[in-house]
């Protein structure tokens, strides 16, 4: 099986060669134990303690948190090994690449929580995505990801008079809000780049025990230090979709409600024998009409209007859409959308976009 895009094999020399010698003897070991670690900490993922009250889960993932103590640990010793092993020289650029190169920022923005957990005996602690179903010794799959740096313990934020700030900058612009499981991938991926002649490696020349095993399969997730994050997969996925006209004969838009620096249009899909709640966002429709998508608007007045794009404007007849008085109702199918308020069908709406799969299902009703 070949290797991943941009995945070096053990032959490259990579971008910082740690020269030989007992430490490097000791520097592979520590890699193999990352590895290792940030294994436990996938499996501790449906180890966790996973209980369905009436006001909603409470999620346990105090063995996710022990797993991961461990990870970090390993990647800051790591971290100091390469600051350590390496000449003057390689050494500046190395921490100018740890500061500049994405995967390098996750490494010291990783060592706020290794050095507050180490030092200062604060617990890592962090939020959970949500769950997913599964059966048997996989019953349920969390999905831990760091807190906001906001909501870090005040102890963990605080800086000493000989600390850097730099790990407290990485952490709020590189960790603070991602999956807990992806940023010990970018940090194996970043050390794996720097020398991957360390890294140790299974038959098959790929990274030993990745891909990650798939305990519940539902919809995507990274098991590998070089595939796509989440994230990015759903960017792709977006885009994608994007491109595929809606299912139904047409849709009607019925109400506009602003977004930041776009409108989204609420309105319903005609699917033959019924009709379905649709919001899409303004440059999306151009881009279904151009596709040869038919979308009208009901106005007020209690006329149906065609609706067409000109130079990416909607328009409707000669008056662009946004001054066309929309009827701004929506009936009782509107309460799949948080109490049909403005601020629910915003939230909506960035949660379809932030799931693909959520939005193609959206897309793409079944009729």
């Amino acid at each position: 099986m070949p290797l991943m895009p941009g995945q070096p094999t053990a032959t490259d020399r990579g971008l910082f060669p740690i020269p030989p010698g007992p430490g490097r003897e000791q520097l592979r070991r520590k890699y193999r134990a990352l590895g290792d670690a940030i294994n436990r900490v996938w499996s501790a993922t449906v180890n966790s303690d996973v209980a369905l009250h009436r006001e909603g889960f409470h999620i346990d993932t105090e063995q996710v948190s022990i797993d991961t103590a461990d990870a970090v640990t390993v990647a800051r010793t790591i971290d100091l090994s390469f600051c350590e092993l390496l000449s003057p020289v390689a050494r500046r650029l190395y921490e100018a690449l740890r500061s500049s190169d994405p995967d390098g920022r996750v490494v010291r923005g990783l060592s706020l929580i290794r050095n507050s957990e180490v030092h200062r005996h604060a617990m890592i602690d962090m939020d959970t995505k949500g769950v997913i179903s599964g059966f048997g010794d996989c019953e349920w799959r969390v999905h831990p990801q760091w807190k906001p740096y906001a909501d870090l313990l005040t102890e963990v934020r605080t800086i000493g008079p000989k600390e850097s700030r730099g790990p407290h900058d990485r952490y709020q612009d590189s960790v603070a809000g991602l999956l807990v499981v992806e940023t010990l991938m970018d940090v194996l991926r970043f050390f794996d780049r720097c020398d991957p002649s360390l890294t140790r490696r299974g038959n098959d020349g790929d990274i030993a025990r990745f891909p990650l095993r798939e305990f519940i399969e539902h919809t995507y997730e990274c098991r590998h230090p070089y595939a796509l994050r989440v994230a990015e997969m759903n960017d792709l996925l977006l885009d994608r979709w994007m491109l595929m006209a809606p299912t139904g004969r047409m849709r009607q838009i019925r109400r506009a409600v602003p977004s930041g620096d776009t409108t989204l249009y609420v309105g319903l899909t005609d699917l033959g024998h019924h009709s379905e709640l649709f919001v899409e966002s303004a440059d999306q429709i151009v881009w279904d009409l151009a596709g040869g998508y038919h979308y009208t608007a009901a106005t007020r007045a209690g006329k149906v209007l065609d609706v067409a794009e000109r130079d990416r404007v909607l328009i409707s007849g000669e008056i662009p859409l946004t001054e066309v008085e929309l009827v701004d109702a929506m009936n009782d199918q509107s309460a799949g959308f948080d109490g049909d308020t403005d601020e629910g069908i915003q939230k909506w709406w960035t949660c379809q976009t932030n799931d693909a799969f959520r939005y193609r299902s959206h897309r793409r009703a079944a009729g």
